[in-house]
């Protein structure tokens, strides 16, 4: 391609943002890149971020064909235990082996929990949630699994769950788990009621209803440690609450009574831990504490290894830096393991960068701790393009779509991953899937454009694309720059006017006005063909 019709994508991209995934209009891609990495050679290196550490393309290349290898045993747990570690990390096996353990418990749900209370069986809920208890004081596989149950079923902050959670307060008025479900949904919503904003900027009737939610939620949760001591969920909840809203002195008071009783618990340190970071008020130095205190309880529980990425993930998430520094510094962050949040948020953090290492491997490391998200599995296609898994990009994106038909990112990242295998009929019919949810997808019409002219040179199809979108949105550029692309290299008459209306309706613009510049020199030079003098308007 050359630079002109490089310019008139590039352009697009500029103009339409239809670049935002890896996936986005292919011919762009070699500039991006030659960007980027001018940018990422002179950028001055944070003082504060652990060292830069970046992996090869072969450390990439053999982690993707050992999680390839994990990712075919069927049985859960046997493929998370199986299983790469990150290229040079020093990720503890009984730390590995534990949250495999931890991420992969079978937990109570609130619908199997509000089942029991609507058919009148409150007692049989608090029965099976003693067992869970008992199970995770007493069994190293079951490490936190009341707690789990806890996060996943009761931290919501949903007001429809209110009228479930306070039959069963009433129907067994002396049950400590139904308090401290109730107390743990309402921090739960006193958060949702702040918001996320920073407190200055939070509206004084939201800062009111949080505390309103808060004292209820204090109620209830102390008098759930009061029924009995061990609930370690309710410590969780009370420690959420103080860094919340109550401030220091109850939440250094809610940490010690919570590792009084469980000082080798996972969620309480990593709640506790949250409230020690410097932007609520604690300090590296203070986390570092923490973790390192943390490490006394390893024998009992591995999983206190994770705390030593706590201080090393803050920095690199709160660092004032470019995207290619931050992403230079999370092998080194992660060097130890770490929660599957960070893995996620360290794997999504690439997104748009050139850098197709980072997410290759830690969004990886998410989805063998049984990562729920989408996103993670989407935004690994790239990854998984980039080191030569077109095909095992495909079939995930294939599993992802049997349980959601609908679900545009995945057929979008299905349909880049058919591109590069190659298997253009493949990918047609998914931008056409795509077009079928929303006909006025704009991204997906241009991804559909890109496809028949740079991959398939249809050219008459890619014509019909740039038809429909000049048609259905004029005051989009890419389908004129599209049109512009298929008269100069089929070539098709019309490029001179096609320059003039750029001209007039975007001209503006100085990244289409450059672009502009360059068709009417290409003009000039085809003059002597006649080509351009065969139309003079716009053919729609």
């Amino acid at each position: 391609m050359n630079a002109l019709q490089r310019g008139l994508l590039v352009g697009a991209i500029v103009l339409l943002g239809v670049g935002e995934g890896a996936w986005f209009i292919h011919s762009a891609r070699a500039q991006i890149r030659q960007q980027g990495e001018f940018l990422a050679a002179h950028q001055p290196a944070p003082h504060t971020l652990p060292p830069s550490h970046t992996f090869t393309r072969d450390q990439v290349y053999a982690f993707m064909a050992a999680a390839k290898k994990a990712e075919a045993i069927a049985d859960p747990l046997q493929r998370c235990l199986a299983y790469p570690d990150p290229p040079d990390s020093h990720w503890s096996r009984d730390a590995v082996v534990a949250y495999c353990h931890y991420r992969l418990l079978p937990l109570l749900t609130f619908a199997q929990a509000q089942s029991l209370i609507q058919q009148g069986r409150s007692g049989e809920l608090d029965r099976r949630l003693a067992a869970a208890l008992h199970e995770q004081q007493t069994q190293p596989d079951s490490r936190g699994l009341l707690d789990r149950i806890y996060q996943e079923a009761f931290q919501n902050g949903s007001f429809d769950i209110r009228p479930t959670l306070d039959a069963w307060k009433h129907d067994s008025p002396h049950s400590a788990f139904a308090f401290a479900a109730s107390g743990m949904a309402y921090v739960a919503m006193a958060a949702d009621a702040r918001g996320a904003g920073y407190m200055k900027d939070t509206p004084q009737d939201n800062v009111d209803a949080m505390h309103k939610l808060l004292a209820q939620a204090d109620s209830d949760l102390r008098r759930a440690i009061a029924l009995d001591p061990r609930l370690t969920p309710a410590y969780i909840a009370l420690i959420n609450a103080g860094g919340l809203g109550f401030g220091r002195a109850y939440t250094d008071t809610a940490i010690r009574s919570a590792l009084a009783v469980a000082p080798d618990d996972y969620a309480i340190r990593g709640v506790a831990m949250w409230t020690l970071e410097p932007k609520w008020g604690g300090s590296l130095d203070a986390m570092d504490r923490f973790a390192a205190q943390a490490q006394a309880y390893t024998r009992t529980n591995p999983l206190m290894r994770l705390m030593l990425s706590e201080r090393p993930y803050y920095q690199v998430d709160n660092c004032d830096c470019t995207q290619d520094i931050e992403l230079a510094a999370y092998p080194a962050a992660l060097d130890q393991l770490a929660s599957i949040t960070y893995l996620e948020n360290a794997g999504l953090a690439a997104d748009n960068n050139r850098n197709m290492a980072v997410p290759g491997i830690y969004l990886s490391e998410a989805r063998r701790f049984a990562s729920e998200s989408d996103d993670v599995r989407i935004h690994r296609v790239s990854a998984l393009v980039d080191f030569d898994e077109a095909a095992w990009a495909v079939a995930d994106m294939s599993r992802l779509l049997a349980a959601s038909p609908r679900q545009a990112d995945a057929l979008r990242a299905r349909a880049y991953a058919y591109e590069m295998q190659p298997d253009y009929a493949h990918a047609e019919q998914d931008f056409r899937a795509l077009l079928a949810i929303d006909p006025r997808d704009a991204r997906a019409l241009s991804q559909l454009g890109d496809l028949f002219v740079n991959w398939v040179h249809d050219w008459d199809k890619g014509w019909a694309v740039a038809d429909q979108l000049t048609r259905e949105q004029p005051d989009n550029p890419y389908g004129w720059l599209l049109r512009a692309d298929i008269q100069q290299r089929q070539p098709r008459a019309g490029l001179d006017v096609t320059a003039d209306y750029l001209a007039s309706h975007f001209g503006n613009d100085p990244q289409l006005a450059k672009i502009v510049v360059r068709l009417r020199a290409a003009v000039a030079l085809r003059k002597h063909t006649g080509i351009d003098a065969r139309a003079t308007s716009p053919a729609r």
